[in-house]
């Protein structure tokens, strides 16, 4: 989608949210992660900070977290077919608590 943008336009928008700030924190992480959340590190990196595997998940609110994992765990979203499987093996309490965890990073 942005590279349909010109270089005056993706400026504008770079500026723009260069001025917003991130949303307060309303969870802190727990001082380990949850065990699965290894196997999503291999891909998310360390405290999930992201890369040219897989976006950054630390920080995401933990609703947004929830209901992303829970879409991949059900096939509503197949966007990655790797996602789908780990997430249908993953049990929906682990999944939330891997969503707290990552929301408070």
């Amino acid at each position: 989608m942005a590279s349909t943008l010109s270089q005056s336009e993706v400026a504008s928008a770079a500026a723009y949210f260069a001025k917003k700030s991130w949303p307060a924190r309303t969870t802190a992480a727990s001082a380990s992660p949850p065990a699965a959340a290894a196997v999503c590190q291999i891909c998310h990196q360390q405290n999930f900070v992201g890369g040219p595997a897989a976006p950054r998940l630390a920080g995401l609110s933990y609703e947004y977290l929830a209901e992303t994992m829970r879409r991949y765990a059900d096939g509503e979203r197949a966007n990655n077919a790797d996602m789908v499987n780990l997430m249908k093996a993953i049990p929906q309490a682990e999944r939330e608590a891997m969503a707290r965890y990552i929301s408070g990073l």
